[in-house]
């Protein structure tokens, strides 16, 4: 099944939104991370959270120079989504979290359609209200 998002003018780099396509009660959250577009199922694996009502953020990542004087910096900003109830964080490209840990998101493919190409599909596909303008983000669902 195929679920029109909008238009990609609405969901610029940086920004997210979460759908709700009748099978999955929970929702999606659908993010634009650099222009590319990625999709997480809105509960947190841990114990049940609206993950994608949490803050996007990004990570630390450590570095040993020459020097041998160990460096921390700041990577990935916008990347990271950290659920709201307990702070898991977890890697909005893989759904999988950046802790050592089995635990993942369900992920969605998303992909970028074309004005002509949305047409085509709208017989077979739950729509919500949008005006087509140019490309289209569709999430597979």
């Amino acid at each position: 099944m195929k679920y029109v998002v909008g238009p990609v003018t609405d969901l610029p780099p940086g920004a997210s939104t979460i759908v709700y396509p009748d099978k999955v009660k929970s929702g999606i959250g659908v993010y634009n991370i650099e222009g590319e577009f990625f999709a997480l199922k809105n509960t947190c694996p841990h114990m049940g959270g609206p993950l994608c009502r949490g803050k996007l953020r990004g990570t630390s990542a450590s570095e040993l120079p020459a020097d041998r004087q160990p460096e921390v910096h700041w990577v990935r900003q916008g990347e990271i989504v950290s659920c709201p109830w307990h702070h898991w964080e977890f890697d909005i490209k893989t759904g999988k979290t950046i802790f050592e840990s089995r635990q993942k998101v369900r992920s969605y493919p998303v992909s970028v359609e074309s004005a002509e190409e949305l047409k085509r599909l709208e017989a077979g596909v739950e729509t919500v209200p949008v005006s087509v303008e140019g490309a289209t983000v569709v999430l597979h669902v």
